[in-house]
Parts: structure tokens; C-alpha cells; sequence
């Protein structure tokens, strides 16, 4: 990994953390999470994988896991679907959105069940919903943006 590379991650995480404040409930590092699995970078997926988990997890108000099971269950949705598709294309990206819409959904109404925290099922659905969404749209400006960082590598 070079300097670029590691400050452009950084960079992410920090516009991540500063949208996500302004939007509680919806998680603006998955779509680089998304990014560092379809980099096929073992190393770099795994300081990446940790370091949002982390971030995620401690930002949150639940217990630990929500975000780790989410998260790997994007992974698991991911190689299934890479199969089928394209794994840059947009349309990929989308349905595998729209999959993860469903698992937030599920994933967070049964954790909180379980940590005893209220859950409004029409807030949850609504934030589902809206993660779904934008996740392509973030998705394809960070997938751009990192193609600067890679022409860099290859010179």
C-alpha cells in the first residue's frame, strides 16, 4: 500500500464519518467497503475491513456485531453475486444495494430486539430503504475517484 492509497482511505473514512453524522442511521463507509472487496487486495481489504468495523461499531449505540454481521453478509452477498454479474457494474452494485437494503432492515430490527432497544419498523424501513439507494450513487464517486490512485500506482 502506498501513501496515496492509505491517505486516500483516510480521506473516505473522514467524509464518511463527517455524512454520517449529518444523517444518523445510514452507514456512508459501506460503499467503500464494497470498493476495497472488489479491489481483490487481501491485505488492504482487511486493515480496511477493520478499521470501518471499528469505526462503525464505536460510533454506533448497540452492542458489538450489528455492523460486523452486516458487513459480512455484504461480503457473502458480494461473492455470490460476482459470479453472475460484473462486479464493477452499476447494475451489479444496485442489486446488491437493494439486498443489503433488506439485510439492514433484518439485521438491525433483530439486533435491537435483542439489546432491548425500541425500534420504530417504519424509521428502520425508511433508513433501508434510503441506504439502498444511495449506495450505488456513493459507490460510483468513490469507484472513480480511486482510479486516480491506481493510474499513480502504475506510473
Amino acid at each position: 500500500m502506498n501513501w496515496a492509497n492509505i491517505g486516500w482511505w483516510v480521506a473516505y473514512a473522514c467524509i464518511a464519518i463527517v455524512l454520517q453524522s449529518r444523517a444518523p442511521g445510514l452507514d456512508f463507509l459501506l460503499p467503500g467497503f464494497i470498493l476495497a472487496i472488489q479491489e481483490r487486495n487481501g491485505a488492504q481489504f482487511l486493515w480496511v475491513a477493520v478499521f470501518f468495523l471499528l469505526l462503525q461499531e464505536g460510533m454506533g449505540n448497540m452492542a458489538f456485531g450489528g455492523t460486523l454481521l452486516w458487513y459480512a453478509l455484504a461480503v457473502f452477498l458480494f461473492r455470490l453475486g460476482h459470479n453472475l454479474f460484473e462486479a464493477e457494474s452499476f447494475l451489479f452494485i444496485f442489486l446488491l444495494s437493494g439486498c443489503l437494503g433488506v439485510t439492514h432492515y433484518l439485521v438491525f430490527f433483530i439486533m435491537a430486539g435483542l439489546q432491548g432497544i425500541p425500534v420504530h419498523p417504519q424509521t428502520l424501513m425508511d433508513e433501508s430503504v434510503f441506504q439502498a439507494l444511495f449506495t450505488p450513487f456513493l459507490w460510483r464517486l468513490a469507484h472513480y475517484s480511486r482510479r486516480f490512485i491506481h493510474r499513480e500506482d502504475r506510473a
